[in-house]
């Protein structure tokens, strides 16, 4: 991984808010702002929108020979892992076969308003998970040359988890401890020794890719997932049974079922602890900030040597 980064986290954040879609007519100027959150997991919401859009998108293009399906990484888009340039195309192609995609009847709602594209976005056609973010920020600020399908903790071989919050830099990357997010440090404003620290945080979650000026991460300890074995368990069907029992026996108490993820989870994090994955301390995320950031808690950080140079 290159560490010269040439677009800070903030500075992506801005330019997905800003995306300039040629020959559209919507307010403002035909500008455009990826301002959802999507993801192709069932987990998190799913992306049956933006895969209805897909394919009336994949007909439209076939019938005009119309190549746009075939540009590399086109089709993360649809599950919350797109990048700017492959947004901006398939918006082209929607301004351009606007009276077709209109004749849809799943679609026609959108075209009810004059800027189309944002109403399509604000209904989770597009949008980014947080891996999309992180992972389109580190290909744009040029630290790895294509984008890698990663889980969130697997950004800490990018990015090795420290052991003190001093070691915490500008561009670190925050990787919850349960491995269900991840986050990345735009700026830290303010210190104070190894006991906390102020920072403006970039992700994308609830609302979308967003800067959160202000949060404040304490050390000290938090929640642990050990990551080994709870991915072993996930295959081990010794785990099915006894999430099945688990189940049948919340049944009798007349709670709601757990899926087996959820249940896993449960059984296998531990409270209080200090270090965890490779080593690294565990941290917490406070739930404040300017707009306060919806995911807090137990993280790692890992800090990839990274600095900002000059834009190319």
């Amino acid at each position: 991984m290159n560490t010269n980064a040439r677009l800070g986290p903030a500075e992506y954040v801005d330019k997905l808010m800003n995306l300039q879609v040629p020959g559209y007519k919507g307010e403002p100027n035909g500008r455009v702002k990826i301002s959802a959150y999507l993801s192709g997991n069932p987990m998190f919401g799913g992306a049956a929108n933006a895969n209805l859009l897909s394919s009336y998108m994949r007909t439209i293009t076939t019938r005009h020979a119309d190549g746009t399906f075939n540009r590399p990484g086109f089709s993360r888009i649809f599950n919350g892992q797109g990048d700017r340039d492959n947004f901006v195309a398939a918006m082209t192609l929607i301004n351009n076969y606007q009276d077709e995609f209109k004749a849809e009847k799943a679609l026609a709602k959108y075209f009810k308003n004059d800027n189309f594209l944002q109403a399509m976005i604000d209904d989770n056609c597009f949008g980014l998970d947080c891996v999309g973010f992180v992972g389109g920020w580190v290909v744009e600020a040029c630290l790895e040359s294509a984008f890698v399908n990663r889980r969130p903790l697997d950004f800490a071989a990018l990015f090795q988890p420290v052991k003190s919050l001093t070691e915490v830099t500008d561009n670190s990357v925050i990787m919850m401890t349960s491995g269900l997010h991840i986050q990345v440090i735009d700026y830290v404003k303010a210190r104070d020794g190894n006991r906390s620290i102020t920072v403006d945080l970039c992700q994308s979650t609830a609302g979308g890719p967003q800067t959160n000026v202000g949060v404040t991460i304490h050390s000290g300890g938090g929640s642990y997932l050990p990551v080994g074995p709870f991915r072993a368990a996930m295959a081990d069907p010794k785990e099915k049974e006894a999430w099945a029992a688990d189940n049948a026996d919340r049944a009798t108490k007349g709670e709601k079922p757990r899926d087996f993820e959820t249940y896993l989870r449960s059984k296998l994090t531990q409270s209080g602890v200090k270090f965890g994955y490779m080593g690294g301390a565990i941290f917490i995320v406070t739930p404040n900030g300017n707009p306060r950031t919806p995911m807090a808690g137990s993280v790692y950080i890992g800090n990839g040597g990274v600095t900002v140079g000059p834009p190319m």
